[in-house]
């Protein structure tokens, strides 16, 4: 049979003990000082609330957007061009809730109103945060069914949906949800997570142009948003031309302190470009 390893001697006087002493002895986890990595411990949770946002709250590392990336950005608004049936298929399927998207929003590229640009960016997040984490579920599962690596397919999904989470978060800090916002974000859950699952297991490259396309329209959507801040007269401009950035988006993106919150918009712009292409 197999025999323990013997310790190194070190270690052996702290094993050689009554059980009297080590029953004294004994501290639960929650209670000893060991970090814990999901800051578990009531200690832990005393001191986290003391530390600024950036030392409180980890996030995977995001790309820090320059002035000229964002620029050519948005001089440059691509947009593909469908070629197969499947291409079509999820093209006119994309464009289709993208109109019904806008009706429902009262969201138009002119004047837009305040409130319908903060309803859509607040589903339009929760609905893009979808497809990235459902994709690397799928190849999670696809890694372990095949016994093989991923190559970081995984990671990249992960990162993609970790991204767009944080800018839900971003406009959480700045809007708020009703009623409606909120039955809209379930439903739109409700109703991506089973088609795209179902994209991936059928055709999966039809999925991730499925994901491409909702990008194209994100980028339109925050492209058009940008330029009405930026223009004077504009409902957009009157409301949200000298906010300041929110400490979150200061942190995620590394932001200047006087940073406003249409420089945060240019870097949600900025990763959906990213994410599209």
């Amino acid at each position: 049979g197999c025999r323990p390893l013997a310790l190194p001697a070190v270690y052996r006087p702290l094993c050689v003990r009554s059980a009297h002493s080590a029953a004294n002895d004994t501290v639960h986890f929650r209670e000893s000082r060991t970090p814990h990595p999901l800051k578990a411990k009531p200690w832990e949770q005393a001191e986290f609330q003391k530390l600024e946002f950036n030392e409180r709250y980890a996030t995977t590392a995001n790309h820090i957007w320059s002035k000229e990336e964002i620029d050519h950005m948005l001089a440059n608004l691509w947009q593909h061009k469908p070629q197969t049936f499947s291409d079509k298929f999820v093209h006119g399927a994309m464009y289709g809730l993208y109109k019904t998207f806008n009706f429902i929003t009262g969201y138009r590229a002119d004047n837009t109103p305040v409130r319908a640009v903060e309803w859509r960016l607040i589903v339009l997040e929760s609905f893009a945060g979808v497809p990235g984490f459902v994709a690397a579920m799928f190849r999670h599962f696809r890694s372990l069914r095949n016994l093989c690596r991923d190559h970081g397919w995984i990671h990249t999904l992960l990162e993609e949906a970790e991204n767009e989470r944080m800018h839900l978060l971003t406009c959480m800090k700045m809007f708020d949800a009703g009623i409606m916002t909120r039955t809209l974000v379930i439903s739109a859950q409700v109703v991506m997570t089973p088609f795209v699952a179902a994209l991936l297991i059928v055709k999966p490259g039809a999925a991730h142009r499925f994901v491409g396309y909702l990008e194209e329209t994100a980028c339109i959507t925050y492209a058009n948003v940008i330029h009405q801040v930026e223009t004077p007269g504009t409902p957009l401009h009157g409301a949200w031309s000298d906010v300041d950035a929110p400490e979150i988006a200061r942190t995620y993106w590394k932001l200047s302190d006087d940073a406003k919150w249409v420089d945060v918009l240019k870097c949600m712009f900025a990763d959906e470009c990213n994410h599209r292409d």
